[in-house]
């Protein structure tokens, strides 16, 4: 046979062959394509929304041609771990905050019964950036900076003796205070806490389960703690309320480096922020670049993730990394504006870097701080009328449920149903005691009658402000929940809003709001919210029970 003719039928065999039946839709191997699901920290959103685009811009594929997409989604580090622990999330990807998740994942996945091996490997970090503490500039300069090194124990010697800023010559700035996020949720709080433990012992490495024991360590962690605003799910929250509110709400924060030099480009602050490098040492938060060892990851899905990373530490998406105030995981970049003093912060810290431990000693941390931690004393503001009816209340009895165990055995808690009337107080309690007598009351609730929200609110503020008052040590806090709009209150939106309002308090009553359903007035709750100094969140029936551990972050 010729070779013209020979080559022909070949390829006339080779279509037959790969044609489809007759009647079925003909595919290739590139018409599907791989879809690689990404879990990471939110801390790096913006760098990572933006690079994303860029990559599926440039038309990427696998070895057999393939497309690639991405679909990612951020959360809190601890969040991401603990939902693909427990198998309600199955990235391809996680790339947390810090390593430290990637420790804390293992351990967790590795202690259900028949799996063997861990599910995250060694990870190359993306970007990075120190935790530091975000002070006010004023405040810094009080306390030495730029000419002092500044430390953990500069921050608890401020309200030693009870004299606050009166001790440094400014009384009017009040008590020292301190925000950081809850550990369980997020990656900053749990290593501010696991920095307070290095200073509390007097180490940089090597920390034991007897360091987080001995009285010393826990002595001075208590003596942090005891600064702490409330705490939260979120340090993005932080960096933006603190910019927001001003130094009457928080004279520092346990921030990234990167949100400090945002800050420098946001109207409207008090005065700049400066990071302070804790002189006892700090850590970097590496956000590794993890490609799971699960069974829902394919050959090809690992293939496309390794590619995915190969674009995020090329030099472009690093450099504009860099533009927006991240470390580049890439060394040979040369550091410059926005890594300046004109930005707030110091290009050679941090100058001492603490070890991250093992796994165990992270629970074992956790467990110290649970028990060292600021406890809390709220009132839950639950919404009874009739609108209620049905399937909302079935659900946000699920929700107070979730909150309720979300708090821990040191705080306590309070009850305060309303429908058009306000009805008296359940609680105080402490939860070591009374949390079965709390869901048991959350349990039996049943829906009727009208909505007296402003008046419900009023009630609990009021409540919650004489306790803070003769109980200063504790988070007091109000946490409201409504399905509707207030119809049956005499007090108005305004009077509420006026009596919520008390910036010359040193230490208020904070009020969070959840909207539920689409009844509810997201922007009046939103404001509510924000002049007892709190958060608003709304959620549906899906949502509800979510939105109420969230907010459990900030106890």
């Amino acid at each position: 046979m010729r070779p013209l003719l020979a080559a022909t039928a070949l390829l006339v065999a080779a279509c037959q062959k790969a044609s489809p039946p007759q009647g079925a839709e003909r595919s290739t191997p590139s018409a599907q394509p791989v879809t690689i699901r990404m879990v990471y920290g939110s801390e790096k959103k913006t760098w990572l929304e933006e690079q994303l685009r860029f990559f599926e811009a440039s038309n990427p594929r696998t070895s057999s041609g393939r497309a690639i997409r991405v679909e990612a989604r951020a959360l809190g580090s601890g969040e991401g771990a603990e939902g693909i622990a427990r198998g309600t999330l199955q990235p391809h990807v996680f790339s947390p905050a810090s390593s430290a998740y990637l420790t804390l994942l293992n351990r967790a996945w590795l202690s259900t019964a028949g799996r063997t091996q861990p599910i995250a490997g060694a990870a190359e970090p993306l970007v990075l950036s120190p935790v530091v503490i975000a002070m006010w500039k004023p405040m810094a300069e009080a306390l030495g900076w730029p000419g002092k090194p500044l430390g953990w124990s500069d921050l608890i010697a401020v309200n030693a003796g009870g004299k606050g800023w009166a001790a440094h010559g400014r009384p009017e700035w009040g008590a020292f205070k301190l925000g950081h996020t809850h550990p369980e949720f997020s990656n900053s709080g749990l290593l501010s806490v696991l920095a307070e433990a290095y200073a509390g012992a007097g180490k940089a490495r090597g920390l034991t389960t007897q360091d987080l024991s001995a009285k010393r360590t826990r002595d001075f962690i208590v003596r942090v703690e005891g600064s702490i605003v409330h705490y939260g799910e979120s340090t993005g929250f932080f960096a933006e309320k603190m910019l927001a509110r001003g130094p009457g709400y928080l004279s520092a924060a346990v921030l990234y480096e990167n949100l400090v030099i945002e800050s420098y480009g946001k109207a409207g602050a008090a005065f700049p922020l400066v990071a302070i490098y804790p002189v006892e040492g700090t850590f970097w938060s590496d956000h590794p670049y993890a490609v799971l060892d699960a069974p829902w990851v394919g050959g090809e899905e690992k293939e496309a993730a390794l590619r995915l990373q190969q674009f995020l530490r090329a030099r472009p998406a690093q450099e504009r990394a860099l533009a927006l105030g991240f470390r580049p995981a890439d060394p040979s970049l040369p550091m410059g504006v926005p890594i300046d003093a004109g930005h707030g912060v110091d290009p050679k810290q941090p100058q001492t870097l603490l070890e991250v431990p093992d796994a165990a000693i992270l629970e074992a941390l956790l467990d110290t701080w649970r028990a060292t931690k600021k406890s809390a004393d709220v009132i839950l503001v639950f919404d009874k009328s009739g609108s209620m009816e049905g399937a909302p209340l079935a659900a946000a009895k699920a929700g107070a449920r979730k909150f309720l165990e979300t708090l821990g055995d040191r705080d306590q808690a309070t009850l305060l149903f309303f429908d058009q009337e306000v009805y008296a107080a359940v609680g105080p309690l402490p939860l070591d005691r009374g949390r079965a007598e709390l869901l048991q009351r959350v349990d039996q609730v049943s829906a009727g009658g009208g909505t007296s929200l402003y008046e419900a609110t009023r009630t609990a503020y009021v409540l919650a402000d004489q306790r803070a008052r003769a109980d200063p040590g504790r988070i007091h806090a109000v946490v409201v929940m409504t399905d509707g709009k207030d119809e049956s209150s005499k007090l108005t939106f305004e009077g509420l809003r006026a009596e919520l309002s008390h910036p010359e308090r040193e230490a208020p009553v904070k009020v969070f709001t959840i909207a539920f359903g689409a009844r509810a007035q997201k922007d009046i709750l939103a404001q509510i919210a924000e002049a007892a100094q709190g958060k608003s969140a709304a959620g549906d029936l899906d949502t509800i029970v979510g939105i109420y551990r969230d907010m459990g972050a900030f106890f």
